[in-house]
């Protein structure tokens, strides 16, 4: 069953939960891990945990803020609030990946480098095995209700744990006696950090300036158009998104010789099927034209 708007922003509320406590609880030991293992891969493994819990929490926001309905000053919604959470979780992986880099790099140069003990080690093997258990969860619920932002922060995420498995790299090298190798390790998962927020930026960016939909949606949706009786032709579909739902306009064109009240009843037939197939599109406008 498809969910309604309602329970789709519960869906998107809890996984953003989900995401903020588990996120805070591994900061909080990889960094008394990295500190007290004398990793700098896992300190700059924990950094990247806490821009998790921030993006978190900017996503929480935004959904609290996107299923307010339409209002006055509003009447498109606020779902575009989503969008703007999105943007703001790509700008902090930004600049924490750029801080971590400096921070590493700092320690090449210098070359202090420690031995990494064994909770570093331990530190960065349970956050693979966690954070790629909560991507999983994430990307499945991002999925089910169409949302950038949500699935932005799955793919954090997922960066998280492919963060810690250079860090392992990195501390197993600088245990065998390749101490570069773990500052070596920080300055790849900042990349790791930087990479992820360049693509979400890129997401947040196309759906806040209405860029063209994915063509398989625009196929979807005008293969349910094709569908309705008395469509001849689908003429243009364009796509607005508005955080996890859809505006579309569409023209249509049908035989010249039905009356005005035939064309009107076409169209909302055409409506209603939309509504009923797509139940994250929010609001349809169709125009009529004669072939």
């Amino acid at each position: 069953m498809k969910n309604s708007r309602k329970h789709s922003y519960e869906i998107g509320q809890r996984s953003a939960w989900l995401g903020i406590i588990s996120n805070i609880l591994l900061f909080a030991f990889k960094l008394f891990a990295g500190i007290v293992g004398r990793s700098q891969a896992v300190i700059a493994d924990a950094f990247h945990t806490a821009s998790d819990a921030v993006t978190s929490i900017a996503v929480l926001v935004g959904f609290k803020i996107a299923k307010k309905p339409a209002d006055k000053h509003h009447p498109f919604g606020h779902g575009r609030a989503e969008s703007i959470a999105a943007k703001i979780v790509s700008l902090i992986l930004i600049l924490v990946g750029i801080k971590l880099v400096f921070d590493s790099a700092h320690i090449l140069v210098d070359k202090s480098f420690q031995t990494p003990g064994n909770i570093a080690l331990l530190a960065a093997v349970i956050s693979i095995i966690i954070k790629e258990i909560t991507y999983r969860i994430v990307i499945k619920a991002s999925k089910e209700i169409n949302s950038s932002s949500l699935k932005a922060d799955a793919y954090h995420h997922r960066s998280d744990a492919l963060s810690s498995i250079a860090a392992v790299i990195g501390i197993s090298g600088a245990k065998l006696g390749w101490t570069f190798m773990d500052p070596l390790a920080g300055i790849v998962v900042a990349g790791f950090i930087i990479k992820v927020g360049a693509d979400v930026f890129h997401t947040a960016y196309d759906e806040l300036m209405d860029a063209a939909p994915p063509e398989q949606l625009k196929r979807e949706i005008e293969e349910i158009v094709l569908k309705t009786e008395g469509v001849k032709k689908v003429k243009r579909i364009m796509v607005r998104k508005s955080g996890i739902e859809l505006f579309l306009e569409i023209i249509i064109g049908v035989d010249g010789e039905k009356k005005v009240k035939e064309g009107h009843d076409i169209t909302n037939l055409v409506e209603k099927n939309i509504h009923h197939s797509m139940p994250y599109v929010r609001q349809v406008t169709v125009h009529v034209e004669p072939l």
